[in-house]
């Protein structure tokens, strides 16, 4: 049951039918809290472009992220330390790292993502930006996807 009612959420297009994704979810968590909805990482990339996201400030940005996260009732942390120096904003349990950027050098980004890549825990990367365009599909053999705010907000 579970990967259907993923299959479900991914085939929901943005806002004229993200009420009916939410509704599969709670409908999921009400009637069985027993086996939670899987948090690929394109269901996450589903979930994030479907939030308008706020560009004026980064803090901002990851406080609406977390917003939507804790809304599906996504098991993640925050602020989760990948090595010296390195931390990414949110690992959504899984393995599923995200990074979220309002104003940065691209070069800067592709440097930090790549460095999150490399951490043994991460499965896959996901960034969530208004400035950044083009990401290679893979980093360090991991999937890589591109959440842009202006998309969000559209």
């Amino acid at each position: 049951m579970t990967d259907e009612i993923a299959q479900q959420a991914l085939a929901m297009n943005a806002h004229p039918q993200q009420d009916r994704l939410n509704e599969i979810w709670r409908d999921h968590i009400m009637h069985q809290k027993t086996t939670p909805l899987q948090f690929t990482p394109e269901v996450v990339v589903r979930l994030l472009r479907q939030t308008p996201l706020p560009v004026s400030t980064e803090a901002a940005m990851q406080e609406a992220v977390e917003q939507r996260m804790k809304d599906f009732l996504m098991p993640f942390e925050r602020e989760v330390h990948m090595g010296p120096n390195n931390r990414i904003d949110f690992m959504v349990e899984g393995g599923i790292g995200i990074e979220v950027k309002t104003r940065c050098p691209r070069r800067q980004i592709h440097r930090q993502l790549a460095r999150y890549a490399d951490h043994p825990d991460v499965t896959a990367l996901i960034l969530v930006t208004g400035t950044f365009t083009g990401l290679p599909e893979t980093l360090n053999e991991k999937p890589v996807f591109l959440v842009s705010s202006g998309r969000a907000s559209l």
